[in-house]
């Protein structure tokens, strides 16, 4: 007998917004890929080539994140995808590998709008697998078009291939068995500060676990915990929990269980090192005798969609020399000092620091390494005294050792590194032995009470006073 050979189209498209950068991603921010090659990057292929799919690759499209999407660039590549869908009428499921996060000019949620539009081509048909981070501002409509969703449970993350194989396999044995899932989401009216919400500490330890034994129930495919991103404005930014399952009330009535669980651990989440302004960071650094130490310049977080332009760290500690630590301030965004230390061939320059002009000597060139290990572009280091600073002519986060060795240094040279993060990422904790985290300003400062929203849908703790979910 005569069996169709099912399809599903195969798809990612991720950048995660922070709506008070001032930065925005143009075309070369973004790692892309065509055809076959998106398998470069995703894990999906095998599972479903096994399973017997026939799988239409479209593109995969990553940048690090940034302000605001264009609506242009966004257009570009949400188009990319939906051509695919348009010549593929037939196709029996969608994998889509999105953020969750991605604020777009005049849009909004770009997750959502293409979502949306995927839909006005397809209908109810297809089965839509959607997998996002754990830090993504959900939307009524994204459940609505997505039948099944899978979130990353960890914080740092690191189960990002993981939770490609629980959705394309829960994808799999849906389109296999004839089952429609469904999902439903349950909104929190909390913004989570994301530096403090680390999975591997409790109570997230116990939510966690808490969801994965839910998925072991044979009604409950998926049951993810949203952080949201709280450096968006925008109505839809606030945690939430969306359970995927065989019916929609079960769907909802774990869904409000896990939120319950959620909202009652508001209150107990902190930050998990030592905290202050840098000055304070920077002079008890200086008193630690051994071991290297690490600073987090918070406010200017490159990997939460800062500028990376900041020089408080640089200012504070100029005001401390002399010192007799080495010190690596990593890095700062200055397109401008690269290209003219390069076209005058400068060994030396004088650079702003608090007001006052300071001469540093160039000390070797380098590479900066992009969101996706390739090179992106150039940096210097330059010295002052015991201090380095890594120059660099593209926004970059050094979150790996490869990080500084591209960029012509060792880590371990140093005495004191300066990133501009919030929490550290897992490649750099085996060389740290003391973490301060410096509570800078910035467009990616921890303090929300800093910025001034005008779009969130309010009350919302901790802005407003505390109060009991309904």
């Amino acid at each position: 007998m005569y069996s169709k050979i099912m399809k599903v189209i195969v798809s990612s498209f991720q950048f995660e917004s922070c709506t008070f950068s001032g930065t925005m991603p143009d075309v070369n921010d973004f790692e892309y890929f065509e055809g076959q090659d998106i398998f470069k990057k995703l894990v999906v292929y095998e599972p479903l080539i096994s399973a017997g799919f026939e799988v239409i690759p479209s593109i995969y499209a990553n940048a690090l994140p940034g302000g605001m999407m264009p609506l242009g660039l966004y257009n570009s590549y949400k188009e990319k995808i939906l051509q695919t869908v348009k010549e593929n009428p037939d196709a029996d499921g969608i994998f889509l590998y999105l953020h969750g996060s991605m604020e777009v000019e005049e849009t909004g949620s770009g997750e959502r709008q293409l979502l949306r539009e995927i839909r006005e081509i397809t209908g109810d048909r297809p089965l839509v697998a959607l997998v996002l981070d754990l830090h993504a501002n959900m939307t009524e409509e994204l459940v609505e078009y997505a039948n099944i969703i899978c979130g990353y449970k960890t914080a740092p993350h690191v189960d990002q291939e993981e939770t490609q194989m629980r959705a394309v396999n829960l994808l799999i044995d849906c389109l296999q068995n004839n089952i429609r899932p469904v999902s439903e989401i349950v909104g929190i009216p909390m913004l989570a500060m994301g530096d403090a919400m680390l999975t591997a500490e409790e109570p997230l330890k116990t939510l966690i676990q808490k969801t994965r034994d839910c998925e072991k129930r044979p009604e409950i495919l998926s049951a993810n915990l949203f952080f949201g991103h709280m450096w968006i404005d925008a109505a839809n930014t606030r945690a939430s929990v969306v359970v995927t399952a065989l019916h929609a009330e079960q769907a909802e009535a774990l869904a409000k269980e896990l939120a319950k669980l959620f909202w009652d651990t508001r209150g107990m989440y902190m930050l998990a090192v030592e905290n202050g302004p840098i000055d304070d960071c920077i002079n008890s650094a200086l008193q630690i005798n051994t071991g290297r130490v690490f600073i987090s310049d918070s406010g200017d977080n490159t990997t939460a969609g800062a500028e990376g332009r900041s020089l408080i760290v640089l200012n504070a500690f100029i005001k401390c020399l002399p010192f007799e630590k080495k010190v690596c301030i990593s890095g700062i965004t200055d397109e401008a000092l690269i290209e003219k230390v390069k076209a005058e061939q400068l060994t030396a320059f004088s650079y702003p620091v608090d007001g006052k002009e300071i001469m540093f000597t160039v000390k070797k060139p380098g590479k900066i390494l992009g969101w996706a290990k390739e090179i992106i572009g150039d940096c210097l280091t330059a010295s002052h005294q015991n201090l380095d600073v890594i120059f660099t002519d593209k926004r970059a986060a050094f979150i790996s050792k490869e990080n500084f060795e591209e960029a012509g240094v060792s880590l371990e040279d140093y005495d004191m590194i300066v990133v501009k993060l919030g929490y550290l990422f897992s490649e750099l904790k085996p060389f740290c032995d003391k973490h301060y985290f410096a509570l800078t300003d910035g467009s990616s400062c921890v303090d929300i009470r800093r910025f001034n929203y005008k779009k969130l849908m309010r009350p919302l703790y901790p802005l407003d006073d505390d109060f009991e979910n309904g």
